[in-house]
């Protein structure tokens, strides 16, 4: 599932709920390409420490963990999914406007 998220400007932003298959394969780095280098930098350092296994336990969060970064910067719900999300992320989301 997937739900989205805009901000004043207009710029939405798509998040996955669950499993992340690119985070598990690439680590850290689609931080990187979601705007949130500080989050990147620090799981690929935990790889390498980790030889890797840290992935299993990214792959888990790195969605989780995208939403809040982009709900704390201003963007707000948009469309449906949100209250399913809202419960697996653990979040209370004010109620999701339309598209």
């Amino acid at each position: 599932m997937l739900v989205n998220m805009k901000n004043d400007v207009g710029l939405v932003r798509e998040v996955k709920v669950g499993f992340s298959w690119t985070g598990f394969f690439f680590g850290g780095f689609p931080f990187f390409f979601r705007g949130i280098p500080l989050y990147g930098v620090a799981w690929v350092v935990l790889s390498l420490l980790t030889l890797g296994f840290s992935n299993l336990i990214l792959a888990f969060l790195i969605n989780k963990q995208t939403a809040h970064y982009y709900l704390e910067h201003g963007y707000k719900p948009v469309g449906e999914g949100w209250a399913l999300a809202g419960q697996k992320w653990g979040i209370a989301v004010p109620a999701a406007v339309a598209p």
